[in-house]
């Protein structure tokens, strides 16, 4: 039986079939209808008194666990591992989301914090919420608040699709840095005014900060978790406009350049001062045997650029932060603008 085209390794599916199990009704929904609609059919449901509720018939009751068993051979595992009452994905939003429904503000947002969002929907801010879920709500933007951090000294502006342009050189008179909320970078629409001669994306916090820019270098930010942003804004920017990656030479550094690369779909290249070399003795520190985080073991093939082929070599990693006090880095910057 049930041979139709249901698809078990669809969570709804599965939450469906589970709340049967643990219930013995179900409430009929967009994303699980494939599984209940042929439950009807083959009378294995009746309708309960509300709309959209049905219950497990006799024969539903005893064929369920043989289905379940066919159907998700792990099922058993699953419920075990829900310690006690503790609900289900599903289970839980339905039951947040039916009581939140009730008192909902009229003035909803049209961006909402994604991780506040799962904290009241699904009891933890870590869990993903699943699509079938996210569209039962109303229409809402979800927002990791991420930000762009940009540094710079040209009058360039962000034209917005609603209300008047950022003006970024007001910004950078009056703070050390412009700072952009992603809800509010999702409004950009396109650049304007006066274009960088060379973007530079920074890998440590206080080099950005802290480095002298050369009249017409935009400096952006891009620490780990800020790449998908700083990709999205390289987008709009020309494609005459260089750019380069100014970062940790060790294998994280390595990893940001590339993945900016793919987020941008644009080249990129590193920038390596010819002086770095300088500061393989003294400075160079031994990488971890972890597999991520600052510092971690080289992968991948040897390099061809000789200070990088010295560093994999000899299992050892360069920060950026020295060379910012170094009187030479002001002049290496400046010829990458000839």
């Amino acid at each position: 039986m049930l041979d139709a085209q249901i698809d078990w390794q669809s969570l709804p599916i599965q939450e469906a079939a589970l709340t049967l199990h643990k219930h013995e009704r179900v409430r009929r929904t967009h994303a699980n209808a494939p599984l209940v609609d042929e439950l009807i059919a083959s009378n294995w449901l009746v309708p309960e008194d509300e709309d959209d509720n049905f219950m497990l018939s006799v024969r539903g009751r005893s064929g369920l666990v043989e289905l379940l068993d066919l159907r998700l051979p792990e099922w058993r595992e699953w419920l075990d591992a829900l310690e006690g009452d503790q609900l289900m994905l599903g289970e839980a939003f339905e039951q947040r989301w039916g009581f939140i429904k009730e008192q909902l503000r009229s003035d909803l947002p049209r961006v909402l914090n994604r991780r506040s969002l799962q904290q009241a929907l699904l009891g933890n801010p870590e869990t993903p919420l699943p699509e079938h879920l996210y569209k039962e709500l109303p229409q809402i933007e979800l927002s990791d608040d991420r930000c762009l951090h940009l540094r710079g000294n040209m009058d360039l502006r962000l034209v917005r699709k609603h209300g008047t342009a950022i003006e970024l050189k007001k910004i950078w008179r009056q703070l050390s840095e412009a700072v952009l909320p992603e809800r509010d970078f999702r409004q950009i629409q396109e650049l304007d005014g006066e274009l960088p001669y060379l973007v530079m994306t920074i890998e440590d916090r206080g080099v950005f900060l802290d480095i002298d820019l050369p009249e017409n270098l935009l400096a952006i930010w891009v620490a780990p978790d800020q790449l998908p942003l700083a990709g999205d804004f390289l987008r709009f920017l020309p494609q005459f406009v260089p750019h380069v990656h100014f970062g940790d030479l060790d294998h994280q550094g390595l990893v940001i350049a590339e993945r900016l690369a793919i987020q941008s779909q644009r080249p990129v290249r590193r920038f390596i001062p010819a002086f770095w070399k300088d500061y393989l003795k003294d400075f160079a520190s031994t990488t971890s045997d972890s597999g991520k985080g600052k510092g971690a073991a080289w992968r991948g093939p040897v390099l061809s650029v000789q200070l990088l082929r010295d560093l994999m070599t000899s299992n050892r990693w360069l920060a950026q932060a020295p060379l910012l006090l170094d009187a030479r880095l002001h002049e290496e910057m400046r010829k990458l603008m000839d």
